[in-house]
């Protein structure tokens, strides 16, 4: 088991962010079963203050607790903030799925439809790795 300090950046109800120094890794962890749009937003706004003060150049989705895929909450996400934190050196991306087949599809379906739907975001510009745990996270 990997023991490394983090640094709590903000915490709501619907989640949590961290920061790791020595990794130069943000841990978004959510809470509950769904995280609607404005609060997920939120959550993120934090995430680019932060990459403002600190290098960022890791962020680790504990997404796990989720019941509830949320298509606007994700084509948000890779079209518009996406490509703001790569400018600030943001391009590794770890992701923590729920055990949950039909999440799991969901969130293939979502990302062809945002790749259809928006032609000019190249994904291959990141590095994306499925995990099951925080620590196959950390370590790869």
């Amino acid at each position: 088991m990997l023991t490394l300090t983090s640094k709590l950046v903000a915490a709501t109800q619907s989640g949590k962010v961290e920061y790791l120094p020595e990794g130069q890794t943000v841990i978004l962890t959510f809470k509950g079963k769904f995280v609607p749009l404005p609060a997920f937003q939120n959550l993120l706004a934090c995430v680019t203050a932060l990459s403002r003060k600190e290098p960022v150049t890791k962020m680790i989705f504990d997404k796990s607790s989720l019941k509830v895929f949320h298509q606007p909450s994700m084509e948000w996400y890779h079209v518009e903030w996406k490509p703001e934190m790569l400018q600030r050196g943001l391009r590794v991306y770890r992701k923590i799925l729920p055990q949950d087949a039909l999440f799991v599809q969901s969130v293939a379906i979502g990302r062809e439809k945002i790749m259809k739907n928006n032609p000019a975001f190249d994904l291959k510009q990141f590095d994306i790795q499925y995990c099951h745990d925080l620590e196959e996270a950390l370590r790869s």
